[in-house]
């Protein structure tokens, strides 16, 4: 990172953003062509889960090519200044480096759906996934490896931080 004095490094902070973000960008490649896809996940124990239809384009990547980058933003506020040049964003940031894998255990992708449900649908009182959803959709989890969070205004600064 560049500019140090805008790093996040708490890691209680990196957690609930990551956890109150509601769409991440996930980038993909195949072929040296990037991919990115706006998608919505949940955040738990280190890894990212988001679900997918069962083929397309981010499934196809995947497959060849597990490696991904994984964005997540909040956007807080626009500082116009004069010249425009000079206006800023007040925003907080986070980009991941990890490897995707379609998830097959039932357990593990019942556990991921229950949580996306949970964090998009908290409303709903249904308890159990609906019979036979779990076939229909893929679950994707990315283990993060590394992680970078920023944000400005400056903060205290500190450094990437890196995952096992």
């Amino acid at each position: 990172m560049r500019r140090r004095d805008k790093e996040i490094a708490d890691h209680v902070e990196i957690e609930e953003l990551l956890t109150n973000a509601i769409v991440g960008r996930l980038g993909t490649c195949l072929n040296n062509i990037p991919y990115i896809t706006p998608v919505n996940f949940v955040y738990n124990k280190g890894n990212i889960y988001l679900h997918s239809a069962l083929e397309g384009r981010k499934i196809t990547n995947i497959s060849a090519n597990p490696k991904v980058c994984f964005e997540i933003d909040d956007k807080i506020a626009i500082i116009p200044r004069q010249p425009p040049c000079a206006s800023t964003t007040v925003y907080k940031s986070i980009i991941i480096f990890g490897d995707a894998k379609v998830i097959t255990d039932i357990e593990e992708k019942t556990y991921a759906l229950n949580k996306l449900i949970e964090k998009y649908a908290p409303q709903t009182t249904e308890v159990s996934l609906p019979a036979g959803v779990t076939n229909m959709t893929n679950v994707l989890k990315i283990k993060v490896k590394e992680i970078s969070a920023k944000q400005s205004p400056p903060g205290k600064g500190t450094r990437t931080v890196h995952l096992k």
